[in-house]
């Protein structure tokens, strides 16, 4: 498998996931499809909402290769990444109406290859550290409330 056909699985796997862990009840969520970057505004039904919050989470992998079946690769790898952009998330919704997300647009020193989640805004990319050997696999979120 390449490694763009790896991240393309990770995003697919991830969705159900993703959206399972944020159960968006209290808070209208809009996701820009548009690729943006910290501060660009969007506008939806005639209100003006910032992308002002960004969160990572990487997580170093020797051998990635060895997660084969989903079960394991939600566990060691899909939660691990998530987890972190989740809570941050949920933190951020407290008391507030909306929450937008937005696709993030890829900078030329952006390593590796990148997928992203339909719909939720959330980047996974996956490179290899040549210092350390790891491949790494980056979880990447770009939101902002109202």
């Amino acid at each position: 498998m390449t490694d763009q056909e790896t991240v393309d699985k990770l995003a697919l796997l991830a969705k159900p996931r993703i959206t399972n862990l944020l159960r968006l009840q209290s808070v209208q969520h809009i996701h820009d499809e548009s690729p943006g970057k910290l501060m660009d505004v969007s506008t939806c039904n005639g209100m003006t909402l910032v992308a002002n919050r960004f969160k990572e989470a990487l997580e170093p992998y020797k051998d990635l290769t060895r997660f084969t079946t989903e079960e394991r690769i939600m566990s060691r790898v899909i939660d691990i990444g998530l987890l972190p952009i989740v809570t941050a998330m949920m933190q951020e919704i407290r008391s507030k109406k909306f929450l937008l997300t937005r696709n993030i647009a890829r900078q030329k020193s952006d390593p590796g290859v990148c997928a992203h989640i339909e719909g939720i805004g959330v980047r996974v990319s996956l490179y290899l550290d040549a210092r350390s050997g790891d491949t790494i696999v980056a979880w990447h979120c770009l939101y902002g409330t109202a």
